[in-house]
């Protein structure tokens, strides 16, 4: 297999392309398997309320022991919680095609730096939606409670921060190989 730069080559031929084929179908099937479990499991999360209550204890901490889990609230639960959880997948979806292109010899390509970005946007956007998500489950899960006994929980948490510097970082490589294949299509179109 020779890797392909829009119509260039960019010589990665042999041992080393064969690796980035198999890692990289290896992670188009995890990717795959990704999505479909994410999608089944929150899925189910909702329809059992002591799963929900284990994911508002996941997000919460002790205090989503304390809130109320009637049918009411379980929905309104899952349809907070379906923010982070689309975002999510469509991270996945974009890793999934980035290493579909990477499978078929398309590593420096635009099209590539775009999955990536969309990629870096999601994880990015997971790192904030983190603290918003368990603020609105805390807000919205304890507005029947009497006033006083209403809840505001924020949070931020390593793995949040860890999120944001992971999607800047994913995001401004992407940006750099969207610059590496424009001037590749240039010194091409001289060549």
């Amino acid at each position: 297999m020779q890797a392909r730069l829009s119509g260039t080559s960019i010589g990665l031929t042999g041992p080393a392309a064969t690796k980035l084929v198999r890692l990289s179908r290896a992670i188009e099937w995890m990717s795959t398997i990704g999505i479909v479990l994410i999608v089944g499991l929150i899925g189910a999360v909702f329809l059992v309320p002591s799963w929900t209550r284990n994911l508002l204890l996941t997000k919460l901490g002790e205090i989503g022991t304390r809130l109320p889990l009637d049918a009411g609230n379980q929905a309104l639960a899952a349809v907070i919680i379906t923010v982070p959880v689309a975002v999510m997948l469509w991270g996945l979806v974009n890793v999934r095609a980035l290493f579909a292109e990477f499978a078929r010899g398309q590593v420096f390509t635009t099209t590539a730096a775009t999955y990536l970005q969309r990629f870096g946007i999601a994880v990015l956007a997971q790192g904030l939606l983190g603290p918003v998500t368990a603020t609105a489950l805390a807000l919205a899960l304890s507005l029947s409670n009497p006033p006083g006994q209403r809840l505001l929980v924020l949070t931020f948490s390593s793995n949040d921060y860890v999120s944001v510097i992971v999607g800047g970082v994913l995001v401004a490589v992407a940006a750099v190989m969207r610059e590496a294949a424009r001037l590749a299509d240039e010194n091409a179109s001289f060549v």
